[in-house]
C-alpha cells in the first residue's frame, strides 16, 4: 500500500479541523497523511518549496453565507492550481458547498467535489484522481530520481572527485549537466521493476511530444494539411538558428514522406498460414529498416502517437523544402528520441550508399564443397 502526502487546505479553522480528523486515512488503496494548512497564502507557499502527492483545498477565501445564499467569496485556490501549475505536478482536488467558478472545469488531474455532499463526496473524488495511477508513478519518479543522483554522487562523483578537479570539471554546470544525464538516461533506459536495461518498448517512447525545443532537429515529425506527415532529415547542426539571426544556415531542409502504414498492408498483405507466422511476418515489416517493399530497406516504421496512424516513412520520397515554407505551412508534432532519429538516419544513409555487385556462380566455387 503506498503511502501519499496530502495537502489540506481551508481558511475556515473549525471546518479545517474537522475535516482533518473525519477523513480516512485509507482511500483507494493508498495511505493517506493529511497535512492540514488554514492560510490560503501559505499553501501557495509550500506547494512551491515542497512535493505533495495531492492538493484538497477549498474554493474559497473568506466565505460568507446565509440561509438560501449561496457561498461566495475571493476564489483563491485559483492562485493555488496556477502556483502548482508552473512549479511542479500534483493533481488537485477542489471543494466547496457553494458554486464552482466556471473557469473551473474537470479533467484526469484537477477534480471537483461538492462539499455539501459530505466527506463522501472529497473521498470519491480523490479515488478518482488516485485511480489514474499518477499521484503514485509521480512519487515513485521523484524517489527513483533521488536514488539515481544520490548513488552518482556518492559512487561515481565522491570516487572520482580528485580527477574531476584536476580536469576542470567539478563546476556547477558541469556537474549539473552530468547528473542531469546520468538520470536521464537511467530512468529512461532501466526497467522500474528489475533494474536491468530495457529490451522492449511501447512505441509511444520512440517519441518526445511535444517536442523539446522550437528549432527544427533531425527525426522531427512536422505536418501539414491533409495529415501530410514528414520527418527531417537534416542534421540539426544546419538547423540550429544562431544567436541574432531569424533563420538557420540550411536555406532546405530535407524531408521524408510517410505513409499509411494499413494502405502499404493493403497492398503487400501480411502472409503466413498461422498466427506465429503472421507475427514473424509482421515483426519483419517492423524492424528497423522493415523487410518488405521494393526496393529491401525501403521503408521506416513510425508507431502511432495521439492523431496520427501507424506510418511508414518512404525513403524513394524525398522532398527538400525551403525553411520558410516549413515554418509557415506545417507544425512540429513530435521528434524521434535517442537513438530512433539515429537509427533512422543510419538507415537512410545505408539505403542510399548500396552497391550493387555481380551474382556469382556457385557452381565455380565447388571446391568449398570438398
Amino acid at each position: 500500500m503506498t503511502a501519499l502526502h496530502v495537502l489540506l487546505v481551508d481558511d475556515d479553522e473549525e471546518s479545517l479541523d474537522l475535516l482533518a480528523e473525519s477523513l480516512p486515512s485509507e482511500v483507494a488503496e493508498h495511505t493517506i497523511t493529511w497535512e492540514p494548512c488554514n492560510d490560503f497564502d501559505d499553501a501557495i507557499r509550500r506547494v512551491r518549496e515542497r512535493r505533495y502527492d495531492v492538493v484538497v483545498t477549498d474554493v474559497y477565501r473568506d466565505r460568507t453565507s446565509e440561509a438560501k445564499t449561496p457561498v461566495t467569496g475571493d476564489p483563491r485556490a485559483g492562485d493555488i492550481v496556477a502556483s502548482i501549475r508552473g512549479h511542479r505536478f500534483s493533481p488537485i482536488l477542489l471543494f466547496t458547498d457553494g458554486t464552482f467558478p466556471p473557469e473551473y472545469e474537470e479533467g484526469p488531474f484537477l477534480k471537483l467535489a461538492d462539499k455539501s455532499r459530505g466527506n463522501d463526496a472529497i473521498v470519491q473524488k480523490l479515488s478518482e484522481l488516485l485511480g489514474t495511477g499518477i499521484p503514485e508513478l509521480a512519487r515513485r519518479l521523484h524517489d527513483d530520481l533521488d536514488r539515481t543522483s544520490g548513488s552518482y554522487v556518492w559512487g561515481f562523483l565522491e570516487d572520482n572527485w580528485a580527477s574531476l578537479e584536476e580536469g576542470g570539471l567539478t563546476s556547477l554546470p558541469v556537474l549539473e549537466r552530468l547528473l542531469r544525464r546520468r538520470a536521464a538516461t537511467q530512468l529512461g533506459r532501466i526497467d522500474p521493476e528489475g533494474g536491468s536495461e530495457l529490451q522492449a518498448v511501447e512505441g509511444a517512447e520512440f517519441y518526445l511530444h511535444p517536442p523539446i525545443s522550437d528549432e527544427l532537429r533531425l527525426g522531427e515529425i512536422i505536418v501539414g494539411d491533409d495529415d501530410d506527415y514528414r520527418v527531417v532529415l537534416t542534421p540539426h547542426c544546419h538547423l540550429t538558428v544562431q544567436q541574432g539571426a531569424a533563420a538557420p544556415r540550411a536555406d532546405f531542409v530535407l524531408t521524408l514522406r510517410t505513409v499509411d502504414a494499413r494502405a502499404l498492408f493493403a497492398d503487400q498483405p501480411i502472409t503466413g498460414s498461422t498466427r506465429e507466422k503472421q507475427l514473424d511476418d509482421l515483426r519483419r515489416r517492423l524492424q528497423s529498416p522493415a523487410g518488405f517493399g521494393r526496393p529491401a530497406g525501403r521503408y521506416w516504421f513510425l508507431p502511432r502517437l495521439l492523431g496520427m496512424k501507424h506510418r511508414f516513412a518512404d525513403f524513394l520520397q524525398l522532398e527538400s523544402l525551403p525553411y520558410e515554407a516549413i515554418q509557415s505551412g506545417y507544425r512540429p508534432f513530435a521528434v524521434l528520441d535517442v537513438p530512433f532519429a539515429e537509427a533512422l538516419q543510419s538507415c537512410f544513409v545505408r539505403f542510399y550508399s548500396a552497391v550493387g555487385l555481380p551474382i556469382l556462380q556457385p557452381e565455380r566455387f565447388e571446391d568449398l564443397l570438398e
